[in-house]
């Protein structure tokens, strides 16, 4: 092809085994340089703008699948939303009079996605999740989300996985304090976090000894609240936005201890 031009990209939704949509209706998002369609667990984008390679154009639309699989499975959990990269279709525009074909179709390839272990519950759903306006999965984000994949797969302890994640994004904002103001986030939140992953947990779990640790097995209720805050911290690190301060996550947004 002389001047190639993608027209559009298609990918397979899959989920877990347990998990399936039975007639969702369709899900439509326009951005600036594709419009994408969700139907019948088919995913379409449709290209706005020219790109001159397959490459390019799942470049530029995978960044947002991502933070739509990393949004969902922060809100629904893993294995609920998964995008296979199927065929694209890509025309010549200017083709030779005769010869080269004007239109092919391209396949392979799979988009990098979250996969989920399985649970023993079929959940049936009636509708697909909408994709997030304003979630980003930037490398940050990746690295806390696979922190606590990580543990939620048993590779790695509960408050060593808290402890990185809360220490990351003081480390990014410069300070306990800073990190509250950049991320919108009661600073207590942040204490009560620093606190738990500091000074709870026994022999088998705790983070660290020093004179305030307890030596005590962190609690159900503690438990339940750090992975609510964990997850919690990883979309607001997600979200963030200088043009649009999000409303501030407080204590009473979590789980009570």
């Amino acid at each position: 092809m002389r001047d190639p031009h993608v027209v559009s990209l298609r990918y397979q939704l899959e989920t877990d085994e347990t998990i399936s949509y039975r007639n969702p209706p369709p899900v439509q998002m326009a951005r600036g340089s594709y419009t994408l369609q969700l139907h019948d667990d088919m995913l379409t984008v449709q290209m706005c703008k020219h790109f001159s390679s397959i490459k390019s154009a799942r470049e530029e639309v995978e960044e947002d699948l991502r933070a739509w699989e990393l949004d969902v499975a922060l809100r629904l959990g893993p294995g609920e939303l998964h995008f296979v990269f199927e065929d694209a279709v890509v025309i010549d525009r200017d083709p030779l009079p005769s010869g080269e074909p004007k239109v092919i179709h391209a396949s392979g390839g799979a988009v990098v996605a979250l996969r989920g272990s399985a649970v023993t519950v079929h959940v049936g759903r009636g509708k697909y999740s909408e994709p997030p306006t304003r979630y980003r999965a930037t490398p940050d984000v990746e690295t806390l989300w696979q922190r606590f994949e990580g543990y939620r797969k048993g590779l790695e302890p509960l408050l060593s996985m808290a402890y990185f994640c809360l220490t990351l994004i003081e480390a990014r904002a410069g300070g306990r304090q800073q990190a509250a103001n950049r991320f919108s986030i009661d600073e207590q939140v942040l204490r009560k976090l620093g606190e738990i992953t500091s000074i709870r947990g026994d022999g088998t779990s705790a983070r660290k000894l020093n004179q305030q640790s307890t030596l005590a097995p962190i609690t159900p209720a503690e438990i339940a609240w750090t992975e609510a805050a964990v997850k919690a911290i990883i979309r607001r690190v997600a979200e963030l936005d200088p043009s649009n301060r999000l409303p501030q996550l407080t204590m009473s947004d979590l789980p009570n201890l």
